[in-house]
């Protein structure tokens, strides 16, 4: 079993509110008056109340090559990484040396070596640290590393892992596309990094993960993921999503916990990546679930946007944070990404 050690964030250094950001997309929309008006009161409507950015966000709007946007994920993702590690490591009390497995995840931009090898030197980690990079599973990437956690743990209970997960997602923005796809990504999405240190010993209180499931919808691959363009990554992100989360998404819940003797109801905390305001609507009307209970996830959504992979790792730092949690209480963590993927992690609150 692994127990959650540390939980750590650090956001873009620039924070914009929607109503700082609308100037901005006025003048990228210029002439185009009915999408410039729809964008405009997408954002208005997304419950997304502010968002940050690792670079200003007149460097968003201008054009770039695809190597310049890449050299710079490159920098602003390592500097970005390296903090909130620092900071996960610290909570714990855990030295870097310690760490047996490093587990990094983005999917916003392209670097060889990942992360990881970055973050073993800067750290001062050890030079047999086991490294596991995961790229290109957007959103659910932040619940799948916790998950692949579990199962090295599981096997070395005695080691530790460290998990960072960083995606800088406004520097995939697209200023010559004005499709209704990348109007979406302009409404929503901000950037930030978030890490955990977990390990196996069940001589240490917290937040343990008791199982988890992946589940990959047939028929659903093109519903969301990224183009490889010559200007960058180009997202995709199908308006039939929310209807194919609809048709599905509470069987898959409902299995996983029965699985685990435990129903929706009896789950204390969720930690739910919010996705958009059209999933949150979802997993109210198809789950459920009042929006009292997503309030940890609405606040993050509300105050970064969708900050991809990083999300529900965000959301796990506020609800541990809070201090809310008691000894037996039960967690659900739930990511969607491309595939079309469902992640779970079922958590167990330790004194």
């Amino acid at each position: 079993m692994a127990t959650v050690l540390s939980t750590a964030k650090r956001l873009g250094d620039y924070h914009y509110t929607q109503e700082e950001v609308e100037p901005w997309l006025r003048q990228w929309l210029g002439d185009k008056g009915e999408a410039r008006e729809r964008v405009l009161q997408m954002c208005r409507n997304s419950r997304v109340g502010a968002r940050t950015s690792a670079v200003p966000i007149e460097e968003i709007f201008r054009e770039r090559s695809f190597e310049e946007k890449n050299n710079l994920y490159k920098e602003k993702a390592i500097e970005l990484a390296e903090e909130a590690a620092r900071r996960a490591l610290e909570e714990a009390g855990v030295s870097p040396r310690e760490i047996d497995l490093i587990i990094s995840v983005s999917c916003t931009g392209y670097m060889i070596p990942s992360v990881d090898a970055y973050l073993i030197n800067r750290l001062g980690m050890r030079p047999d640290a086991k490294r596991l990079p995961m790229t290109e599973m957007g959103c659910a990437a932040g619940a799948t590393s916790l998950a692949r956690a579990w199962e090295y743990l599981r096997a070395f209970p005695e080691h530790k892992v460290l998990v960072v997960s960083v995606e800088l997602a406004t520097l995939t923005f697209q200023p010559g596309d004005f499709s209704m796809d990348n109007l979406v990504s302009a409404a929503i999405f901000g950037d930030g990094a978030a890490a955990a240190v977990l390990t196996g010993s069940a001589r240490r209180p917290g937040a343990q993960i008791v199982d988890c499931r992946t589940t990959t919808l047939p028929d659903t691959i093109g519903l969301m993921g990224f183009h490889l363009s010559n200007s960058g990554f180009r997202i995709i992100l199908s308006r039939e999503i929310p209807s194919a989360v609809r048709a599905r998404v509470r069987p898959v819940v409902e299995d996983f916990l029965r699985d685990n003797g435990l129903a929706l109801h009896e789950v204390r905390h969720l930690i739910f990546h919010p996705g958009g305001k059209r999933i949150l609507e979802v997993y109210n009307q198809e789950l459920g679930v009042p929006e009292e209970s997503l309030r940890f996830s609405l606040k993050m959504f509300r105050e970064y946007g969708n900050v991809s992979s990083s999300s529900v790792l965000i959301i796990l730092d506020e609800i541990l944070r809070r201090g809310e949690a008691e000894a037996g209480d039960a967690g659900l963590m739930l990511a969607m990404g491309p595939g079309f993927t469902i992640e779970q992690l079922l958590m167990r609150w330790k004194d």
